[in-house]
Order: structure tokens, then C-alpha cells, then sequence
């Protein structure tokens, strides 16, 4: 009897989904996973939650019941977890191979290894993103906007506040 109360609101869901939930729900979903691949300062979780919950809302409207609600935020939590995942296993992530108590004899920055060290961009740096050194993933700020793929230098640390320059930028300073 359970199984058929579920595969009813299945069916329903479907069913009776107009093509402008369908799109908006897709939306949604794509903005919210697009930030965890390509960080967007929170623009694409902002904007990818209000498209969402809109089409929630479109859907609600047109005469669901609570179990196509459900439904609803089931499948958007099964989407955006496997995206974490997947981003996850794509990405090395440093703060899984080091403690987040590390420090040394002064409790100077645990980063301040980094100095110097030149890594290349896995995101847009603009003004956060991804650089990797040594296969190793780490999240950076620069004051300026870098592209993908560009060669950057470490040039101070403050916290866990990583912060880079293109190395052409580097170079022109010496």
C-alpha cells in the first residue's frame, strides 16, 4: 500500500508538471551546481534557490499535494548531494589531508608555507577561487581577476587567507 501511495505521487508529480516548472526546477538546480564547480561570489546559489523555489511554489499552485512537495525537495537534495560528490572526487581538497589545528611553535598562519610557491588556477579567481599546487587544491583570494589556467605565485597569507597574483604580475614587480 506504501509502495503505491509513492508511486502515485510519482506518477502525479510528472503528470501534471507543466514545461515551466520543468524549466525553472532545471534552473535551479543547474545554477546551485554551476556555483559548486565555478564559485560565482554565491550568485549562482542565490539566484539558483529563488528559481527553485519557484517552480516549487508554480507547482504547488497548480493543485499538489504535500507528497509531490516532498517530492520535489527529494530529488532537488538528491541532485545538488551527488554534485557535491562529484565535485568532491574532481577536486583534491587540502583541508581533507591536514588538520585544521596545525600551527607552528608562535601559532604563525598554517599556510605561510605557501610563500612563494606557484600553483595554477582550477576556477576563475575573481575575487575567490581555486588554485592547485602540487595536485593539491587550495581556496585563494586576489585582488584582481584571473582567469583559468593562469600560473600564480602565493604572495601573502593572512589566516586562512590565501592570497595570489599572476606570476607575469610577480615578475614585473622584481
Amino acid at each position: 500500500m506504501f509502495v503505491n501511495s509513492i508511486g502515485n505521487e510519482i506518477a502525479a508529480l510528472f503528470a501534471n508538471m507543466t514545461a515551466s516548472v520543468v524549466v525553472l526546477f532545471a534552473l535551479g538546480l543547474i545554477l546551485i551546481i554551476a556555483e559548486f564547480f565555478r564559485p560565482m561570489r554565491g550568485l549562482g546559489y542565490g539566484c539558483g534557490a529563488a528559481v527553485l523555489a519557484c517552480s516549487i511554489v508554480l507547482r504547488m499552485l497548480s493543485g499538489a499535494s504535500a507528497g509531490t512537495l516532498f517530492l520535489m525537495l527529494f530529488i532537488s537534495a538528491f541532485f545538488l548531494f551527488g554534485a557535491h560528490l562529484l565535485m568532491i572526487a574532481l577536486h583534491k581538497r587540502e583541508w581533507l589531508l591536514v588538520s585544521s589545528g596545525i600551527t607552528d611553535e608562535e601559532g604563525a598562519d598554517r599556510y605561510s608555507y605557501l610563500i612563494g610557491l606557484r600553483g595554477v588556477t582550477t576556477t576563475a579567481v575573481a575575487p575567490s577561487g581555486h588554485m592547485s599546487i602540487n595536485d593539491i587544491n587550495f581556496y585563494v583570494t586576489s585582488e584582481t581577476a584571473i582567469d583559468v589556467g593562469v600560473e600564480v605565485v602565493v604572495k601573502n597569507v593572512s589566516g586562512d587567507r590565501i592570497i595570489v597574483v599572476p606570476a607575469s604580475d610577480e615578475e614585473l614587480q622584481e
